[in-house]
């Protein structure tokens, strides 16, 4: 059964961890991560009074190739980030263990993280990873998401349960739709493009932990 971890690495062992360097205070927060070849692409979200930072410290990363905002809220820009090569370290022994990034943010000297990996011995694996490689990490919660017969429910954010709310008792899913992705959007004061990232990472998490305790019951 699969497993969600949530540990904490300090910003140095992590390759956006130089961005907490631009301002003291800053907050960082990974919004996806999406495997394309070697090289993950992160969408980063931060303050729209540190946006000019982060992009000249981005742009001066030699581990940057391309970066650029994509999309912007009243309080927040989002980052496309692209890497030059393979990314090592705490990311790179995710990807190593099977492992999916949910979440991440960085905050002071410190970047916390939930991911799920298939199993506990996938866990091990990149914990050990980890430690081969001298990278410290502090696992501080490991749980199984929605185990059969019990009433956990999945890890949302406080944005992701929002949205899924709010787009539930709007008639968002309903058939036809009540309500339109620009209208609710308008309503909750974000972007359309934030709202629709937000309900489609809400909905995996909540797809990923219902199909896989399925599946265990099953067998």
């Amino acid at each position: 059964m699969s497993v969600i971890a949530r540990f904490t690495v300090p910003a140095d062992e992590f390759p956006l961890g130089a961005l907490l360097e631009v301002r003291r205070g800053i907050t960082v927060r990974l919004e996806s991560m999406i495997p394309t070849g070697d090289a993950p692409i992160p969408y980063v979200w931060v303050s729209v009074e540190d946006e000019d930072a982060v992009a000249a410290a981005l742009d001066d990363s030699p581990l940057v190739d391309a970066a650029r905002v994509v999309d912007r809220t009243d309080d927040e820009a989002l980052f496309r980030v692209e890497w030059t090569g393979p990314v090592d370290g705490v990311v790179g022994a995710i990807a190593d263990s099977a492992g999916a990034l949910l979440e991440a943010e960085g905050r002071g000297d410190t970047w916390s993280f939930r991911a799920r990996f298939p199993s506990r011995d996938d866990l091990s694996a990149f914990y050990h990873a980890c430690v081969d490689d001298d990278v410290p990490v502090d696992l501080a919660e490991v749980n199984q998401p929605m185990s059969a017969g019990t009433d956990a429910r999945p890890a949302l954010t406080p944005a992701q349960r929002e949205a899924l709310q709010a787009s539930f008792e709007a008639g968002y899913f309903d058939v036809p739709r009540r309500t339109t992705l620009v209208e609710l959007a308008e309503r909750l004061g974000i972007s359309d493009t934030a709202l629709s990232q937000r309900i489609r990472r809400g909905l995996t998490t909540i797809l990923a932990a219902t199909l896989t305790d399925d599946a265990s019951a099953d067998d």
